[in-house]
């Protein structure tokens, strides 16, 4: 048993102390507090602890509305109000760029927030079962916790609803809310989930990636159109476009724009949705982001939503390569966007505008709209 007093959040839904000089990332904490914890797994230059008291308590600390925090393991920040939890987002983004990307505070600009309802935004989820009940995994582990009859804060109500009328459900599987209200489960034979954002359709398999927070999709697709500033002209390269999120929305501000992805079964969606909402201009392509021409695929914004990973250093070079006047950079990791950032920077870009959405409120996740230019005047807000 240690005693530590937290200094600042990390990433991760973590807050770091330190004993005897050694760094210390205790969940569930605040900055500020000084706990008592016990140390759950010892590396060499730090380790994990979890709380078995608060020796002294932030006054910020509030009761979580879920029964299942701290065992569940898709929440991180439900012992703080959501403006609280937000700061620490914006302070985990700041410190990433100080510390990774190496940027000073006159690099970096303003950071925007964009933030909507913290519980019911949630369109889609991967349910585990036991026992023909539902649940989720408890955080780092395969230790299964029950829903139980309140269900999941985070999803919206139909999902829930579908839980509680299915008592006995076969196994684990994939439920979405589609655009007219209807749930959707893997268990059904045709499993398409149809969905709308920006006044657009979007049609897609279940299992492919979409954005999960019904609430803020429009929020997103503005902030990436008037970041990407095309005003009717110009053409855009889309890498790692899914089923067409962004290429779809951008088609109608562009002459014409392509869209990237690695995922064949994605670049099929594309396809489907481009001719769903009578898009044109638009064309798809499954390939993987290191094998853009630099020369063939010349474009006057390139947009990147690439996975937590970030993008990789053959890509960043393409990117340089192509020397496009705008980048829009959708990034959900403030790690990796830091490193590419840095590399971004040094290839000759300025970061000029950044927004932190918060598309996953109650959780560690970061998501963030980023714009960089080669000397242009930043869009008008």
């Amino acid at each position: 048993m240690i005693e530590i007093r937290l200094e600042r959040p990390l990433y991760g839904g973590y807050c770091l102390g330190r004993h005897q000089g050694k760094a210390v990332m205790v969940p569930y904490a605040i900055p500020g507090e000084t706990v008592a914890a016990s140390i759950t797994e010892d590396r060499k230059d730090f380790c994990f602890a979890s709380i078995t008291a608060i020796m002294e308590a932030d006054p910020r600390r509030s009761r979580p509305d879920c029964p299942h925090f701290t065992r569940c393991g898709g929440c991180s920040y439900l012992h703080v109000p959501y403006e609280e939890e937000l700061e620490f987002k914006k302070t985990i983004l700041e410190d990433s760029l100080a510390r990774i990307a190496g940027f000073s505070r006159g690099d970096v600009p303003k950071i925007s927030v964009i933030q909507g309802d913290r519980h019911g935004y949630r369109s889609h989820a991967t349910i585990k079962v036991r026992g023909g009940l539902p649940g989720f995994y408890r955080k780092g582990s395969n230790d299964f916790v029950q829903v139980g009859e309140g269900g999941c804060l985070l999803l919206a109500e139909p999902l829930n609803q579908w839980m509680r009328n299915n008592v006995s459900i076969p196994g684990d599987c994939r439920i979405a809310l589609d655009a007219s209200s209807n749930v959707i489960s893997s268990f059904h034979a045709d499993a398409i989930v149809v969905d709308n954002a920006g006044g657009l359709e979007y049609a897609r398999g279940i299992s492919s990636f979409f954005q999960a927070n019904r609430l803020l999709r429009n929020r997103m697709l503005e902030t990436v159109i008037q970041y990407a500033g095309l005003g009717g002209n110009g053409t855009f390269l889309d890498i790692g476009c899914g089923v067409g999120f962004f290429s779809l929305a951008l088609a109608g501000y562009a002459v014409s724009g392509t869209g990237i992805d690695i995922s064949g079964e994605n670049i099929r969606w594309a396809r489907h949705n481009a001719a769903l909402n009578g898009i044109e201009n638009v064309m798809f392509m499954a390939m993987p982001s290191n094998r853009i021409h630099p020369v063939r695929q010349r474009a006057d914004v390139v947009v990147a939503d690439p996975p937590r990973a970030g993008l990789d250093k053959k890509t960043r070079k393409t990117i340089l390569a192509l020397g496009s006047p705008v980048l829009v950079y959708v990034s959900c990791n403030p790690a990796t966007f830091s490193r590419d950032a840095r590399d971004i920077v040094n290839g000759g870009y300025a970061l000029e505008q950044l927004t932190m959405i918060d598309m996953f409120p109650g959780t560690h996740h970061i998501e963030l709209i980023s714009r960089f230019s080669r000397g242009q005047v930043s869009p008008s807000a």
